[in-house]
């Protein structure tokens, strides 16, 4: 026993990532957090404070309780978020990405920030761009003239 309290304490000073989310099943707001990398280790409470708080312990009895079944413990992985990420999409779905961002006249990096901001749940303010006003206005043109040519087709 002395040596699974030993290991316990070894585990409990690594730095694992604490995952906090707000949910609403139905009947009201609660917390959930949850421990990254050990699987299926989480609590929800009443207040972001709260969950917090007890899954410290539910970490530590989830790590005490794999060590006494001879489980392996994952230890927490280092996690450098540079704010890069190549993506490969579709063309069809990057032109309508484009076109929705140069409709609302913001850039496509600003316009796909704000929407996987948006798909996480997190509230984004429409931000203008110091976009290529040359591009913008070739978009423009290039609408003017078609509708110039379907005008023109349908007087003939």
């Amino acid at each position: 026993m002395k040596n699974i309290e030993k290991s316990v304490e070894y585990y409990e000073r690594l730095p694992y990532h604490i995952i906090l989310e707000q949910w609403n099943d139905g009947g009201g707001v609660y917390w959930v957090a949850r421990v990254a990398e050990l699987p299926h280790c989480l609590i929800h409470a009443d207040t972001p404070i709260e969950a917090v708080t007890e899954i410290q312990e539910v970490k530590r009895d989830w790590i005490k309780s794999n060590l006494e079944r001879g489980l392996r413990i994952p230890e927490p992985v280092s996690r450098n978020h540079s704010g890069r990420i190549s993506l490969r999409i579709p063309s069809s779905l990057h032109r309508m990405l484009f076109n929705h961002a140069t409709i609302q006249d913001i850039s496509l990096n600003q316009f796909m920030t704000m929407a996987l901001a948006q798909s996480v749940g997190l509230e984004f303010k429409e931000l203008k761009a110091t976009t290529n006003r040359r591009m913008i206005s070739s978009c423009r043109k290039k609408f003017r003239d078609d509708v110039s040519v379907q005008a023109a087709s349908r007087k003939v």
